[in-house]
């Protein structure tokens, strides 16, 4: 894909929703839980990554605003860590994975799709962060692993803090730290592409007490 070529023995039709299947519609297709994996796989791994610096008061997941008596209105992000870009200062962050090839973005520069994605972000949490003092920022890619330069700044700054620690040139660090993102989104990409979307069934048992009643069936 990033190279421009299409991935060989793509299935025809899609096993979670029957609709034509190539590659745009595999990164799409919200059906089987594949994007959402992609999605918290990177989470996860930042989250990961933010605890070798040594800073520990970092949370998953944030309630940014609660919601209203009519349960709308709330708001979270996927991390936050406190001391990242200023110290003791909350800092938040929200990661999103875009599809650069879908349909809708053809016409569209990928400066642009980011500039659109970035704003979005913005627009939906800033405000509410800094009622709550803190400081936001979207953390953006394409599904090729092309990282927005707010992307690139923050990357920057873990690597800073990580050659710190473990002294150990900057360089060296950043191109790891590059590298083990990146990678990360290409194996959720791929999954994405060659996971299945069919929901599989379970056998049944919860806990031991049903053990018993599968063997007397089996005697029948």
């Amino acid at each position: 894909m990033r190279y421009g070529r299409l991935p060989t023995k793509m299935p025809g039709f899609c096993d979670g929703c029957s609709q034509s299947f190539d590659i745009s519609h595999a990164l799409d297709c919200k059906k089987g839980g594949l994007v959402i994996a992609r999605h918290n796989e990177s989470r996860d791994l930042n989250i990961e990554l933010l605890k070798l610096t040594g800073l520990t008061q970092i949370t998953k997941e944030p309630i940014l605003r609660e919601s209203n008596s009519d349960g709308e209105g709330a708001l979270q992000v996927d991390w936050g860590v406190r001391g990242f870009w200023d110290f003791q200062r909350e800092a938040l962050f929200d990661i999103r994975i875009l599809n650069a090839d879908a349909p809708s973005y053809l016409s569209n520069s990928l400066a642009s799709i980011f500039d659109s994605a970035r704003v979005e972000k913005k627009t939906k949490y800033s405000k509410a962060a800094e009622d709550r003092r803190a400081s936001f920022t979207p953390f953006l890619s394409t599904c090729e692993a092309i990282f927005d330069h707010e992307a690139i700044v923050y990357l920057k700054k873990l690597s800073n803090l990580l050659s710190s620690k473990w002294d150990t040139s900057y360089s060296q660090v950043h191109g790891w730290l590059k590298a083990r993102l990146q990678i990360c989104i290409l194996r959720s990409v791929s999954l994405c592409i060659r996971g299945s979307r069919t929901k599989w069934r379970g056998a049944g048992i919860e806990h031991g007490a049903q053990i018993p009643l599968f063997k007397n069936l089996e005697l029948f």
